[in-house]
């Protein structure tokens, strides 16, 4: 390939090293497959593939340039069939786990009819609050099949131990005992709906384990796999557990008091298309959101933070009104989770149309 002369001199030292790597493996690969090992080579080579910095040191050869910053994508992450790039993946959930310590970049906030509604607004992204709640909409559940399926990418997410609530830990504040963790207050939910007449299915997969990164990308992947099985299902609800910490460690606890019981607070955290994933009816979720969280600030004032709106998508497009919801903080303890998603889950049956 012809290069510009200007460029040959400053590409050069950049190339070297990535250059002189992949002669070598080739070297390596070649001498392989003549001394028997042609097997073998296939395989080390179909790894080297999967290898962000082989396959740029490659590219290098070829443009003269080493792309540092540049995000390869290899055909590993085509084959799986993610819809954005790791380090996508990784911003996402990097974001995510920190829902609750970013400060908001805009707080609009709304009284009507005594329904208090505020949305942080992290999104960058323009929205009509005072329009959506003079114009509530509310999916209405059907008779055949699931209506509801609840997961969790952050399954191992877990809450401070305490008498009867105590487990194995996988990590800080996590574990993979599904009775201690977030699949646990899942399970609470469904139950709640199903006694109110609304069918579930749950997903337990525990998509943060062993791995974190790429835990949005597994769950996006499972939750794919569910809806073509269930097609009925019109919501999918992406349960977490927040954390929020002090400086020095200390586990910070988000609770109201409601009936005169200590329960955790929870928090609805919506996506957008501001990360430039496709997302087009996102303000149409944002609005179901905004319905059910006016409903839960009129009957559990203090049950619900602002919600969150996002510029990430969170997988919240696969149907018509998916939410992510964050019940309790690490602070909390697993008993005051459940008791806070179980009027979540009853208020959440209501909006659905479920009989009283």
């Amino acid at each position: 390939m012809k290069r510009h002369p200007a460029r040959r001199g400053r590409a050069r030292s950049g190339v070297a090293v990535p250059a002189f790597l992949c002669l070598l493996f080739a070297a390596m690969l070649l001498l392989c497959s003549q001394a028997g090992g042609e097997q073998f080579a296939w395989e080390l080579l179909e790894r080297l593939t999967e290898n962000k910095y082989f396959v740029s040191g490659v590219l290098a050869l070829e443009t003269g340039q080493y792309p540092a910053q540049q995000a390869v994508h290899t055909p590993h992450t085509a084959g799986i069939g993610l819809e954005a790039t790791e380090e996508d993946l990784v911003e996402t959930e990097t974001a995510m786990e920190n829902a609750g310590l970013e400060p908001a970049s805009t707080a609009v906030s709304l009284n009507k009819a005594d329904k208090a509604v505020t949305v942080n607004n992290q999104s960058g992204l323009d929205f009509d609050l005072e329009a959506m709640l003079a114009s509530p909409k509310r999916l209405s559940a059907g008779q055949d099949g699931p209506q509801v399926l609840v997961y969790h990418t952050h399954a191992t997410e877990a809450y401070t131990q305490a008498d009867g609530d105590t487990y194995t830990s996988s990590g800080d504040v996590r574990t993979t005992d599904t009775e201690k963790n977030v699949v646990r207050v899942g399970t609470e939910l469904c139950k709640v709906l199903e006694d109110r007449g609304i069918k579930t299915v749950h997903l337990m997969d525990l998509n943060d384990y062993p791995a974190y990164n790429g835990s949005y990308g597994r769950s996006l992947e499972n939750v794919k796999a569910a809806l073509k099985k269930y097609p009925t299902v019109q919501m999918t609800i992406d349960v977490h557990r927040d954390a929020i910490l002090a400086d020095d460690g200390t586990k910070y606890k988000v609770s109201t008091e409601q009936n005169g019981k200590t329960m955790a607070q929870l928090m609805l955290v919506m996506g957008t298309n501001g990360s430039g994933l496709e997302f087009d009816n996102w303000k149409t979720h944002l609005n179901y959101a905004v319905t059910l969280q006016a409903a839960l600030n009129e009957t559990y004032p203090g049950l619900m933070r602002p919600i969150n709106l996002r510029k990430q998508r969170f997988n919240l497009h696969l149907t018509k009104g998916s939410i992510l919801l964050e019940v309790g903080s690490s602070g909390n303890t697993l008993q005051e989770a459940l008791a806070a998603i179980r009027l979540f889950g009853n208020t959440l049956a209501t909006q659905l149309g479920a009989p009283q």
